[in-house]
């Protein structure tokens, strides 16, 4: 926000129209104005719009001057400013300052606020017994408290939020509307008498009707009549403490809630207890993929975490991530149940963000499972009846409250690598805020559906980019419906039409057939993205690059322009003009996508291509009972070709090493293999293994045009693409694994040998076209101690290098790479 001069002229009063833009609604701007404008003693008024916070105020210029520098010195700390504009006219003659009603004619171009964690000052009241708000689970001011999960349309005001059901009492009114209270305009405001209510009901009750809260809709009995189990509800109209008081009883007897939060709800147990973890896992059909955990607070965290100051500050923002942290060892209270993150060094940890999480811990209770309310790979479930659909056959009881959750918004996860916050899912918290992109303008408004698996999508018009929160796997009609809605939503909230729709150039994606039904109905072009192009784009994108790069991404799959499955891919070039140079050499992946959750088959073909039979023949001793029970029937699979779909995948090289290990034979989730393989890889380790890099006969497969090939140079000696070759790489691993070497020592080899062969490739290429940025994107550098090992080579070696930060490097970012690339480009590019 620039400094506008006022004209002065000695004793003539002005008035100055002041329009601030950004995230200022819902994060006590207003408030904020209001008293800067009493600290100068300016007459005026100020009022939400679609256009932003409005201000005006009357006075002397040099004042007028100063009010407005302070409006960025002295703002909230939640809020954000993109945009500012001061105007002079002619004064009206204001008597005092005033906070008027809000406006709605314009186009909007305000931002909706990310709910917010539970401030100090909130958090102080709740715990206090004198406190008119003691005990209540709704606490919340201007500086705290959910947003977008309640908005239902903008600008920001009560009644179009969901607590216009709650009439505010003459105490919270008050508040609300003295200027000087932090609950001044606080929309969420409300205390235990007339705010909502919370309440629970174990299954049978719930299933009678008590997830309304209403008596009458169980037959005329509250939940507490129900006598089997002892004490199994207390209504809505019981006090919020006695409600808490038996949650926590039960919880701490090994019972597993549902708790209904901010966002949506929790499945949650004792984490100490690994009979109710073990129950938890069992009922969700969530045999081994690591449990998030809430800890009282940060004291509780150190016990079982290793955590530095850049972590702490990120659990303790006012974002409230879940933040992956190195495990330790407790000894001054109870572990962990052993099932809460199995074959993992790191733990996801997030304090509690809303006050109901606070009253659900006390001193026998530190630590809670707190897992996404769904059953795998379904939409969070935020509606009471729902969960007793849905959760009924896992939580034994619920903790309903009757705030309506508008906006389901799964928790966010991050973690600091090489010093800095690494998203890894971008969601409550960080949502519906957009990323700005200045150098990326959009001459046509795009939306980017993403891909089918971590799917969100992006909205975007000028250089305002909206990422979605958090969609998770496009699998059925629920995932669909949930993508569908929240599209919608997001044109309502930012009136912004698509004239131009972006997806995967996977013919089979969801999102992909999903994007081709949109762009037919809205009659507007469709553009396919390459799956690695768009990860790279994401990556430069947000880094504020436009000048060519050497761009490597790897991941699992990705469908790449020859019809294969691309996933270790080296780039060159600027966004919208890449060219394939590199790549790791093709390998059959037998039983195609469905052989994914079967690492030690992706074994098999890496031996046959790297050793031919005699290294299978080596390898077979390592291999489990149903390995060497499959092995004929796969290895005639590739001989033959059948359903063995090519593959460059780094995510399944990955999977291939931790079979031979004998870390993860069987894939149960996304990542496992390569997860536990991360885990188990000893830190400080030097050595490595061989690899090659050779030219391969293939041309440059995917380039964008021959007139892009200018931002490429020469990348190889002769006419083909670089091929990286890890044929050595199994000879190394097989002596050491026949000769009895630790397993952590072949890991961190392994994990080296990755990144040698990117740092080797990097430089040569390097060498051939003088491009000396390096870009990063893909799943597979959600691993830390491949990204931490590869981002110092790459340092040493003198390249300036890019990485995904605020965005996800995983398939969560794509829908911004998507975007990015489809507003480069013409209607369709040749790919409708």
């Amino acid at each position: 926000m620039g400094c506008v001069k006022v004209r002065k002229d000695a004793g003539k009063i002005a008035r100055a129209v002041i329009t601030v833009n950004g995230m200022v609604q819902g994060v006590g701007f207003r408030p904020f104005l209001y008293r800067l404008a009493h600290q100068f003693g300016l007459p005026g008024k100020v009022f939400n719009s679609l256009a932003g916070v409005v201000v005006e105020v009357e006075g002397e210029p040099e004042d007028l001057e100063r009010f407005y520098r302070e409006i960025p010195r002295q703002a909230p700390r939640v809020a954000r400013i993109t945009q500012a504009e001061i105007r002079l006219a002619e004064p009206v003659g204001y008597e005092a300052f005033t906070i008027s009603q809000s406006k709605a004619e314009e186009e909007p171009s305000v931002l909706i606020t990310p709910d917010m964690g539970i401030c100090p000052d909130c958090q102080r009241e709740l715990l206090n017994s004198r406190d008119r708000r003691f005990g209540y689970p709704f606490i919340n001011c201007t500086n705290c408290g959910p947003r977008f999960t309640i908005v239902r349309d903008l600008p920001y005001d009560r009644r179009r939020t969901t607590m216009k059901a709650f009439a505010m009492c003459p105490d919270c009114q008050e508040e609300y509307d003295s200027p000087l209270d932090r609950r001044f305009h606080a929309q969420p405001n409300a205390c235990e008498k007339c705010g909502p209510s919370v309440w629970m009901a174990d299954i049978q009750s719930a299933r009678a009707g008590a997830w309304t809260g209403d008596a009458q809709a169980s037959g005329g009995k509250s939940p507490v009549d129900y006598p089997d189990p002892p004490r199994a509800g207390l209504g809505p109209e019981s006090p919020p403490a006695h409600v808490l008081a038996e949650a926590r009883r039960r919880l701490k007897e090994g019972a597993i809630l549902a708790v209904k939060g901010v966002g949506g709800f929790h499945l949650v147990c004792d984490a100490t207890n690994d009979e109710a973890v073990r129950n938890l896992r069992w009922r969700k059909r969530r045999e081994t993929k690591p449990f998030a955990v809430m800890c009282r607070d940060l004291a509780v965290v150190r016990r079982y975490c290793r955590i530095c100051r850049a972590e702490e500050e990120l659990l303790t923002s006012w974002r409230r991530p879940i933040v992956l942290l190195e495990k330790r060892t407790c000894t001054e209270m109870r572990p962990l149940a052993s099932p809460v993150a199995p074959g993992m060094n790191t733990l996801g940890v997030m304090l509690p963000y809303a006050p109901l999480h606070l009253l659900l811990f006390d001193e026998d209770l530190p630590c809670l499972v707190a897992t996404s309310g769904n059953l795998s790979d379904m939409p969070l479930v935020i509606d009471n009846r729902a969960a007793v659909e849905q959760l009924g056959p896992v939580a034994e009881l619920f903790v309903f409250h009757n705030r309506e959750i508008f906006n389901r918004c799964d928790d966010s996860v991050t973690a600091v690598v090489a010093g800095s916050e690494v998203l890894y899912r971008r969601s409550r918290g960080y949502v519906p805020e957009p990323v700005i992109l200045p150098h990326l303008p959009l001459s046509r408004p795009v939306l980017a559906v993403g891909g089918d698996q971590k799917n969100t999508f992006c909205l975007a018009r000028g250089e305002r980019y909206f990422l979605s929160q958090h969609i998770g796997e496009i699998k059925d009609l629920s995932s669909l419906e949930f993508l569908q809605t929240a599209i919608s939503r997001y044109e309502g909230y930012f009136s912004i039409s698509p004239e131009k729709v972006a997806c995967d150039l996977h013919p089979e994606y969801r999102a992909t057939k999903f994007a081709k039904a949109f762009a037919a109905g809205r009659r507007v072009p469709l553009v396919q993205v390459q799956h690695h192009e768009a990860h790279l784009a994401a990556c430069l994108a947000e880094n504020g690059v436009k000048e060519p790069v050497l761009g490597v991404v790897c991941d699992g799959t990705g469908y790449g322009r020859d019809g294969r499955i691309w996933g270790f891919e080296i780039f060159a070039g600027r966004p919208g003009a890449f060219t394939r140079v590199a790549h790791q050499a093709y390998v059959p992946l037998p039983g195609g996508e469905g052989g994914i959750r079967h690492p030690e088959r992706m074994l098999v073909s890496h031996l046959c291509a790297a050793l031919g039979r005699e290294g299978v023949t080596r390898a077979e001793p390592f291999l489990s009972e149903k390995g060497r029970r499959e092995l004929p029937a796969v290895l005639k699979q590739i001989e033959l070709g059948i359903n063995a779909p090519f593959t460059s995948s780094c995510g399944r090289l990955f999977d291939a090493v931790s079979a031979l290990l004998g870390v993860c034979p069987e894939a149960v989730y996304d990542g496992q293999p390569a997860m536990e393989l991360e885990a188990l890889a000893t830190p400080g380790v030097d050595g490595r293994y061989e690899f090659e890099l050779h030219e391969s006969v293939e041309s440059g497969t995917g380039d964008q045009g021959a007139e892009d090939a200018e931002d490429a140079g020469k990348v190889t000696d002769g006419t083909g693409l670089w091929l990286l070759d890890f044929g050595p790489l199994w000879a190394g691993l097989l002596q050491d694994r026949a000769r009895g070497e630790a397993t952590g020592m072949m890991a961190a080899k392994f994990h080296n040998t990755v990144a040698a062969a990117i740092e080797e490739t990097l430089a040569k290429l390097r060498r051939l076209t003088g491009i000396e940025r390096a870009a990063i994107g893909g799943g597979v550098f959600q691993n830390r101690y491949l990204l931490e090992d590869l981002l110092a080579r790459l340092t040493r070696a003198g390249f300036t290098v890019y990485w995904p930060r605020r965005i996800p490097a995983n398939d969560g970012g794509i829908s911004l790479g998507q975007a990015v690339l489809a507003g480069l480009h013409s209607p369709c590019a040749g790919n409708c």
